[in-house]
């Protein structure tokens, strides 16, 4: 009996040893077309490690692959891993359940492709593992994303990604934080997701935190799939800090902004509702309120709508605070913040047409009325297709067909119409002025073409000096 049991201890120990140190002396890359053909029977897609395999099965289960892609040689739908290492729990599998204690994807390069109707390009998985029924208690990734939309022929690739998180099978979570680098500009994120209460998809909290831009993004709601085809419906909120001080001779630096809507989008259009706008700090933003919509596809077009009841631009021109209460701002200076607002306006990434407007704007201690303007971009520059307001000394000014530079020197041109009543009381109201040692009440109309260079105060004063310069100059009689 004694002997049975020593036989048996012995053997128990002879295999620990051989699980623990045989694996260094097993050339595990003749098995390389056994395994490539198990692992794309699991996973139902074609598999090849073009790289080294190692495998492991104490102190705890692991494997090691190297330069591994997974999918066709024509699929759209296809990953790529430099590096994949991925350690299990011993007692998980003994349990026989799948949970991973790390895995560990460096090199990542993942492509997606949307086909003209929407659907991803990616092969119906037919193996016989169910990626839902694994858990990883340590993710850590980094690569590369590209979405390659056949209809626009357009791509979006993430680069240089680096993502720390865990993945819950119960619950079909994902949760963690990292960076990507998005046309040269690196954004850190945070991102977490879960089963949706109905279960028809998945609940997605998406932030794209303040980085070299100070540009924050939210993204909260259900992402779902029908026939493969994405679909987003949720609240969106766009934000930006105020820009960095004003440097001596610029007039002011980029406000702060917010964009904030309740979202529904698919592969050919998005639409948004109940949008609130907000430029500037809080105490004296512009706010506007209105709805929109995105067409995708080979020509991409933004179209939002606009509204607001009462603007205070006196309050918003204050430069500082102890102005804020009683600030009157002269309406000559509304073209230095025209040129501010469009020096500071965000770059729309795709065309756009902005429809504007306002019951009534505080400027200069009066009101302006029924102001609306039609405002497009091409992203390069911006033309007002219309603009149109009632000003004091019934005054009415419309302009068309201008086009808007873009710029801390920016300016515009186009037609002007202007029909006073009281063109004195305007005058006066331009001026600053509160009284007129003379009246006129002869009407005024003015129609032609217009020409406007906003420069900055120091453009102005440089000017100023060349033309005292040129002035002095004549007296002496030089030419």
């Amino acid at each position: 009996m004694q002997t049975t049991l020593l036989g048996l201890a012995i053997a128990f120990i002879i295999a620990l040893i051989a699980a623990l140190i045989g694996p260094y002396f097993i050339d595990w890359n003749q098995f390389r077309p056994q395994f490539e053909a198990e692992a794309a029977q699991v996973i139902g897609a074609p598999v090849r490690v073009a790289g080294a395999l190692e495998a492991r099965l104490l102190p705890s289960p692991s494997l090691r692959l190297r330069s591994v892609v997974v999918g066709g040689a024509n699929d759209l739908g296809k990953v790529r891993a430099d590096k994949l290492d991925v350690e299990f729990s011993l007692g998980s599998l003994m349990r026989g359940e799948w949970r991973a204690t790390e895995l560990t994807i460096n090199g990542m390069a993942l492509d997606l492709g949307l086909d003209p109707q929407g659907r991803i390009d990616w092969p119906a998985s037919t193996g016989k593992f169910n990626l839902g029924t694994l858990s990883i208690d340590r993710l850590n990734l980094t690569g590369r994303v590209a979405l390659h939309d056949a209809l626009s022929h357009g791509t979006l690739e993430l680069n240089d990604i680096a993502f720390s998180g865990d993945v819950r099978s119960l619950a079909g979570a994902v949760r963690g934080d990292g960076n990507f680098s998005l046309a040269g500009t690196r954004y850190p994120f945070r991102v977490s997701s879960g089963q949706s209460a109905d279960g028809s998809g998945t609940r997605v909290h998406f932030n794209i935190d303040p980085g070299a831009r100070a540009l924050s993004a939210e993204l909260d709601g259900v992402l779902s799939f029908e026939a493969r085809a994405p679909r987003f419906e949720g609240a969106v909120t766009l934000a930006a800090s105020a820009g960095p001080r004003a440097k001596a001779g610029v007039d002011a630096p980029p406000a702060p902004w917010r964009l904030s809507a309740r979202l529904k989008a698919d592969h050919a259009a998005a639409k948004f509702e109940q949008i609130e706008a907000n430029y500037g700090t809080e105490d004296t933003a512009l706010k506007f309120v209105g709805v929109g919509d995105v067409r995708f596809g080979a020509s991409p077009l933004l179209h939002a709508t606009l509204s607001a009841r009462q603007l205070d631009a006196d309050k918003f021109a204050a430069k500082d605070s102890a102005a804020k209460d009683n600030a009157v701002t002269e309406p000559i200076r509304v073209l230095a913040i025209l040129r501010a607002l469009i020096a500071a306006a965000p770059e729309p990434p795709i065309p756009t047409q902005l429809e504007v407007s306002a019951e009534q704007i505080m400027l200069g201690g009066r009101p302006l009325q029924n102001f609306a303007a039609d405002l497009r971009t091409d992203t390069k520059s911006w033309t007002i297709g219309q603009l149109d307001f009632r000003a004091p000394g019934a005054t009415r000014l419309s302009v068309s067909g201008s086009s808007a530079q873009a710029g801390p020197s920016g300016g515009f041109k186009g037609a002007l119409s202007l029909e006073s009543s009281d063109p004195d009381a305007l005058m006066m109201w331009l001026q600053g002025r509160n009284e007129l040692s003379y009246r006129s009440q002869k009407p005024m109309r003015v129609r032609g073409d217009v020409s406007v260079t906003l420069g900055s105060s120091c453009d102005r004063r440089r000017q100023g000096r060349d033309r005292g310069r040129r002035l002095r100059r004549t007296r002496r009689g030089h030419p």
